[in-house]
């Protein structure tokens, strides 16, 4: 008897072990810095890093310290884009997942799932932009131009080899064939935190979720 209840036991905790096993590192590496040397230069180009609650992503300059994104973003690639706006915001994340949830009313587990356990493709989406204020949610950083190519480099090379364009959910965005795959290990947040840490920023060694990315962008660097 006691050796059925301790295998019924197991069946039911079996799926719960992982998972606190995933947020006790995910907390850990979360408040665990890399690159801590790194301080806010005085001058240079700023970029943000963004969040809507659950999706992180970087905001950059359309053209900055040599680098210009025209190379990757044509006109005409959004709809409603027919001047070269002045900011482009970057995120990155599981093809399927991105194309069928618009808004969480059409969220679906299995979707989910099956994104986490890194089964599908992936899409890198753009928001063109003609400003970008300063708020709880989207925080600036300041780098050094070299920096900043490190970091341009990182998003480029997301980017697939073979050019493929979707319209994304408005007037104002749109998608891009990606390299990787998404997974629970490499979320959007995960890849926004290795682009900050290819620029050298302090920030995370490892952030699945968006609180660990944001919160090294948004204490001061002294």
């Amino acid at each position: 008897m006691r050796r059925a209840a301790r295998t019924f036991a197991f069946i039911l905790l079996a799926p719960i072990v992982p998972a606190a096993l995933y947020l006790a590192v995910a907390a850990i590496a979360s408040r665990t810095p890399v690159n801590d040397d790194w301080r806010e230069p005085d001058g240079g180009i700023t970029i943000y890093v963004q969040t809507n609650g659950v999706h992180t992503g970087v905001v950059v300059p359309a053209k900055a310290a040599g680098v210009d994104w025209s190379n990757r973003i044509h006109p005409g690639d959004a709809p409603s884009w027919a001047t070269t706006p002045r900011w482009f915001a970057f995120g990155w994340g599981d093809r399927d997942f991105y194309l069928n949830t618009p808004t969480w009313a059409e969220f679906s587990l299995l979707r989910g799932l099956k994104a986490v356990t890194g089964q599908g493709s992936t899409l890198v989406h753009v928001d063109l932009l003609e400003d970008v204020r300063p708020d709880e949610t989207v925080r600036p950083l300041r780098l050094t131009p070299e920096q900043y190519r490190r970091l341009s480099a990182f998003i480029d090379a997301t980017f697939a080899d073979r050019r493929e364009v979707i319209h994304g959910y408005g007037q104002n965005d749109v998608f891009y064939g990606a390299r990787g795959h998404y997974s629970a290990f490499r979320t959007c947040n995960a890849w926004t935190n290795e682009a900050l840490r290819s620029a050298g920023v302090r920030t995370a060694l490892w952030s699945p979720i968006d609180d660990g990315v944001m919160r090294w962008a948004s204490q001061p660097v002294r």
